[in-house]
């Protein structure tokens, strides 16, 4: 139909405009969760500058700046900038810093003044190291630090337990004039003391969005590696921050751990690889600064630079000590030449102490990140996290049971905790200024346009707004517009936990201009417990499908799967589906399933069936019945979840590949059903981490049908003939193209993560990203499931032909680049067999839309 093609990019530009709108608050806090405020009264005294470091000059962050004789401080940003402001009769201020000698400088009270300190090292000198000639000295040291990451390593212990406290804070800095012109930010610098707030180094004020504090008990196990985390306290403050639940689960210790005895760092979801890798000689050089004590252990202090900048390796200083050749300490970096989107830069410092059992433990970890504007018109994002460990415990194993690789938190955890309860969990006090950042974000919480611009970040970020205790969504399917149903309306809700934290309600209303049906959904899902998981639902649904296209097998892909509603729909059928389902997970990692189903099939196009298969008696029939009865089992040895709300989330696995297993029975006569079958299907997804070469994804799918059933319960492969990319499906393949009822598939991805455009002089300043996979799919249809299926309809009309696949594989191959635009990936298709079958696509390019560090 005309302009449908229209409707249908409009459609798309309208939804990536939004999105380009909220993305700078809701894609930055997907990577990272998570300061100084100070009064304005009379007689204050005003105090700034900066810290560095005597002998190079270099800016130092993470400084301790107080005042003498108290606790009362701050500490340097990423440029070494400090701000203190008191009214209090202080007189002098101390910087100190570990392995350098703290200096004292006395102000002038109730004055605006610049004070800097360049600090020196406290440096101990030690004997020379011995090398043979020729050789980088430091090699020798980095060399007997590779051959003693074992005994060094607490991995090596075979369990180990510890208290954790965690405070994450967010800013926006950098925010440009533009979007300070904005009603939205106008009102904001309004309605609070911006001169109070922390600054960014061109002095303007940073404003935080983002404060978290967490108490935490943290247990592990190694050989297999199995956590556990047991939030005590949790105290979160935020825009967009409403059930502290979920949140709660991603500041604790759990995703503060950074062990530079691995090979390769997981840090904002990319790999980096450690100072002492095995392979370090591929990505460093280094070079012996000194050698000094820090405490009481004596340390070689090495340079570290990556050979490659654009490598995801870091820079800057490591103290390895004497004798254990373990870490002690690091000051390390990343900067804005390596192929990471959207940081400009990474920081992160540690200092380690050895244990009763040998291994070296860490004891603080700070770690800052920059994050630069996504537009020229936007703000950056400045980040911070701080983890304090104490109270080691080593080796005392607990059952396996214990260790779930789950975050426990109380039921109904409290967003803000009473500040007398966490002055007695602290190791340290806050500073009047963190105090006032808290204060800070509740004032920006409260102001009314604020408010209305957290409400639209919430929607186009997970397409739901709440409405008191029910979430009114997902707007992505709100309207369609295509040739079967016309203009499609969809109106869909959910309670929240406001309503309910045991049952949750789901369902949506839709109509269609001109087929003139009414659509429904509606889902009750009862949470018998959260530990272990124990669920069961209970749904009805009847809506307009696609052969090939379901929405339960596309639903996490729903870009894709929305824009298959525009234009063209291809076979469409009314599709009437009930449901109970139970989940239960038994053990960590292994959860079974139980489903009772009764669907009912009402093809749109031209389809027809046999009743009775070579009978003289058989007759020509196109709806159906199917009532099925399944056992699902599901293995994910490592695999880790958040709780959000009422939903259980799947973080993935770490290392171990995920299972699924489903075995289903079609029940002739109950409820109506029409046909006796049973199903088997199989699928396994795992990734790999190649190091240096980079990432790999691949799935495996299977499945087999036994009995004699039409084809819309067979396997109908899915094809994609969208312009968008989706990896369910098979890129060259049209849709409903084949049908199989025994087949096995594998689809590979391959990441490079800059490894070949990272050594080309002049593509590696954009700093694009290759690709590549394939698909291969082996299947077919037996005779007599070829027979059930009628070549004309009652009328002797023709009904619309099915494929199916001989002897050899379907296969495909895929080429790409992503990163194009730091939001963009293109990829092209070549189909290599079946390349003559009327309408193939021997080639096609699809585009997709991404945001990845």
């Amino acid at each position: 139909m005309p302009n449908l093609t229209h409707r249908f990019k409009a459609f798309l530009k309208l939804h990536f405009f939004l999105l380009r709108q909220v993305k700078q608050f809701t894609l930055l806090l997907a990577f990272v969760f998570a300061g100084h405020i100070v009064n304005s009264q009379s007689s204050l005294t005003v105090i700034s500058g900066t810290v560095t470091d005597l002998a190079s000059k270099e800016p130092m962050p993470f400084v301790n700046v107080y005042f003498k004789g108290t606790s009362v401080g701050t500490i340097t940003d990423r440029h070494g900038h400090y701000e203190l402001r008191t009214t209090h009769n202080y007189d002098s201020i101390v910087a100190s810093f570990i392995g350098y000698k703290t200096l004292v400088k006395s102000f002038v009270k109730g004055k605006n003044q610049i004070i800097d300190f360049a600090l020196e090292q406290d440096l101990i000198n030690l004997k020379e190291v011995v090398v043979m000639s020729g050789e980088n000295p430091a090699w020798v040291i980095i060399r007997k630090a590779v051959a003693r990451k074992k005994q060094n390593n607490k991995k090596s212990l075979k369990a180990y337990e510890y208290d954790s406290y965690n405070r994450i804070e967010i800013f926006f800095d950098d925010i440009s004039s533009q979007l300070n012109k904005r009603k939205v930010f106008k009102k904001i610098w309004e309605d609070i003391d911006s001169a109070s707030l922390p600054k960014d180094p061109q002095g303007q004020a940073m404003l935080p969005v983002f404060i978290s504090e967490s108490v935490s008990k943290y247990y592990a196990k190694n050989n297999p590696f199995a956590n556990r985390e047991e939030l005590i306290k949790t105290k979160i403050r935020g825009l967009a921050v409403e059930d502290g639940s979920l949140s709660a689960q991603f500041v604790g210790a759990s995703y503060q751990q950074y062990n530079f005895y691995d090979n390769w760092l997981n840090i904002l979801s990319k790999r980096f690889v450690s100072p002492i890798a095995d392979g370090w000689k591929t990505y460093y050089d280094y070079e012996i600064l000194d050698t000094v004590f820090i405490g009481n252990d004596e340390c070689y202090k090495l340079k570290v630079l990556p050979k490659h900048k654009e490598d995801l390796a870091f820079e800057g200083t490591i103290w390895i000590t004497v004798g254990d050749y373990a870490l002690k300490k690091l000051d390390l970096h990343i900067g804005k030449s390596a192929n990471i989107n959207f940081v400009e830069g990474l920081y992160i410092r540690q200092r380690l102490e050895k244990s009763s059992a040998g291994p070296w433990l860490p004891r603080e970890t700070d770690v800052t990140i920059d994050i630069g504007r996504l537009t020229f018109n936007t703000s950056g994002m400045l980040v911070r996290f701080h983890n304090y460990t104490s109270h080691w415990v080593i080796n005392q194993l607990k059952g396996d049971k214990f260790y779930a690789n789950e975050i426990l938190t109380a039921e109904g955890v409290s967003i803000e905790e009473p500040e007398i309860d966490w002055d007695t969990v602290r190791p340290r006090p806050l500073t009047k200024e963190q105090i006032r950042v808290d204060n800070a974000i509740e004032d920006v919480k409260q102001i009314p346009m604020v408010k209305t611009y957290v409400d639209l970040i919430k929607l186009f970020s997970m397409g739901y707004i709440k409405v008191g205790k029910i979430d009114l969504g997902p707007y992505l399917y709100t309207y369609a517009y295509n040739n079967f149903e016309g203009h499609s309306f969809r109106l869909g809700l959910r309670t929240n936990t406001g309503f309910s934290r045991k049952v949750e309600l789901k369902g949506y209303l839709g109509y269609g201009t001109t087929d003139q049906r009414f659509k429904y959904g509606f889902r009750f899902t009862n949470i018998i417990s959260r530990r272990p998981w124990m669920t069961w639902s209970l749904s009805s649904s009847y809506d307009l499908e696609q052969a090939g296209l379901k929405w339960e097998d596309l639903q996490a892909n729903y870009i894709f799967f929305a824009a298959t509603r525009f234009r063209k729909l291809y076979r469409p059928y009314y599709h009437a589906n009930h449901k109970i389902i139970f989940n239960y997970e038994v053990v960590k990692g292994l959860s079974p399933s139980i489903r009772l189903r009764s669907e009912y099939f009402d093809p749109q196009f031209s389809y027809y069936y046999y009743t009775i298969p070579g009978s003289p008696e058989t007759q020509l029939k196109r709806t159906f019945y199917n009532t099925t009865f399944s056992i699902g089992l599901h293995w994910a040895r490592d695999e880790t979840f958040a709780q959000n709300a009422n939903e259980r989330i799947s973080l993935g696995t770490r290392k171990a590949p995920a299972i699924d297993i489903m075995y289903t029975m079609g029940i002739k006569n109950l409820l109506g059903g029409d046909f006796n079958y049973q199903k088997v299907d199989f699928r396994l997804k795992h990734r790999i981490n190649m190091g240096l070469l980079g990432l790999s994804k691949y799935r495996i799918d299977a499945g087999y049908v036994f009995g004699q059933v039409p084809t819309l319960l067979l396997e109908n492969h899915v094809g994609n003939e969208s312009i968008f990319y989706t990896n369910s499906a098979f890129s060259t393949m049209n849709y409903f193209e084949y049908t199989s009822d025994h087949y096995v598939s594998l689809r590979f991805e391959h990441y490079f993560q800059g490894f070949i455009f990272n050594k080309i002089p002049l593509l590696k300043k954009l700093k694009w990203r290759a690709l590549f996979g394939f698909n291969i799919l082996y299947g077919g249809m037996r005779q007599e499931n070829l027979d059930m299926m009628s070549p004309v309809g009652p009328d002797g009309e023709p009904t619309l032909p099915y494929g199916t696949l001989g002897d050899m594989p379907y296969m495909e191959i895929g080429y790409g680049i992503e990163n194009i635009l730091r939001i963009m990936r293109v990829d092209a298709f070549h189909r290599l067999t079946y390349r003559n079958d009327p309408g193939a696509t021997r080639f096609t390019v699809k585009m997709s839309f991404q945001f990845k560090l």
